[in-house]
């Protein structure tokens, strides 16, 4: 819980990504339980009804979390002094790839025992690229898609950073738009072919860059053009996230989507996102303390629920609430992340960092 005596940091957005890890773990049991019908109380069963059918936490969670990365990854490129691209390269690896391969570890050596799945080698080690979907290959962990989306805003910001448009509020409000465009094309096709085209990406990413404005706002020299551009790009999106909706899922294709549903994960996540980095800013320790494991939860949350239903089956929970299974997912979770944070991350971290500031000497030398 150090954090919190880090005046640098926006530690209110690391409790941002602990509450929305924790709202992931949520649903991912509560559509279990509500779909097989393993509660037998009348009040879990209507709210489970409510999260699964209309108001996706994990949707939602993920929103915030797009918004999230939009507010602070780009900043680690505009703060860079030497090699920008390369240490950002090299950070970011460090950071996603070491805890992701352990997640993959334990899910091949656990949920095979506990679920019976099985997984080809083609899928493991597509998997092992962090790009399973655009090779064709399903991911281990259904939360692995979001990472393939980070991967993606990364190269953009990139390429943004490049022609120095990164840094101005007028490259993320153009990045807005674009990606904008490029899902009401995508939803429009998908729409006339019925092909499954996947929209989430060029919204996902639409989301990352309007939180990449919103972090323009928050500067202290925003004034109120940059409110302006802000509410404007906001307005875009809120009039435009129904249509692509509509166009997308104006019919089942497998994964349960309602342009309802759809639309209103986008609101809320965004609205949520916006009070919590506002008028309601969280800096409690607990909080910013689980933000700062909250890649390890998101990643092992998965791994930890079979473990707590194989041993204890949602049949022999009643009459208890399913939230039992529920409290006793975030617990396990929690321990397995905070032990992945420790041992995983954190040494990947320092040492991507060391290798990041020693990049542009070896450079030096190679070239002279």
């Amino acid at each position: 819980m150090s954090a919190v005596r880090n005046p640098g940091r926006w530690i209110y957005v690391d409790s941002i990504r602990g509450i929305a890890a924790l709202a992931v773990i949520y649903i991912h049991i509560a559509e279990v339980a509500y779909k097989n019908k393993f509660t037998t109380n009348a009040p879990e069963y209507y709210l489970f009804y409510f999260f699964t059918e209309y108001f996706d936490l994990g949707k939602i969670a993920v929103v915030m979390f797009f918004a999230v990365s939009g507010f602070v990854i780009p900043f680690s490129l505009l703060k860079a002094n030497r090699a920008p691209l390369r240490s950002f390269a090299i950070s970011r690896f460090f950071r996603l790839y070491p805890a992701y391969w352990v997640s993959i570890v334990l899910a091949l050596a656990i949920i095979p025992l506990v679920r019976g799945d099985a997984f080809s080698p083609t899928q493991i080690i597509a998997n092992v690229t962090m790009l399973q979907q655009f090779l064709g290959q399903q991911n281990i962990l259904g939360v692995y898609w979001t990472l393939q989306i980070e991967i993606l805003f990364y190269v953009v910001s990139a390429m943004l950073f490049y022609v120095r448009l990164l840094h101005k509020p007028e490259g993320a409000a153009g990045a807005v738009v674009f990606f904008l465009f490029c899902a009401l094309a995508m939803g429009a096709a998908r729409y006339g072919t019925g092909i499954k085209l996947p929209v989430a990406i060029p919204l996902g990413l639409t989301v990352m860059f309007w939180g990449l404005l919103w972090r323009h706002g928050a500067s202290e020299e925003a004034g109120a053009p940059m409110r302006r551009l802000i509410h404007a790009t906001s307005l875009l999106i809120i009039l435009t996230v129904p249509v692509v909706s509509l166009l997308s899922y104006n019919v089942d294709m497998g994964f349960g989507e309602t342009w309802y549903r759809y639309t209103i994960a986008y609101y809320a996540g965004m609205a949520l996102f916006a009070l919590f980095t506002t008028r309601l800013r969280i800096t409690h320790p607990v909080f910013v303390w689980l933000g700062a494991i909250s890649y390890s939860v998101y990643l092992l949350g998965p791994v930890a629920q079979p473990i707590v239903e194989y041993m204890l089956p949602y049949r022999q929970l009643a009459p208890y609430p399913v939230h039992v299974t529920i409290v006793l997912a975030w617990a396990l979770t929690v321990a397995m992340a905070y032990v992945s944070y420790r041992l995983i991350e954190l040494p990947a971290q320092t040492l991507g960092k060391k290798l990041a500031s020693r990049q542009p000497a070896q450079a030096a030398v190679s070239s002279a």
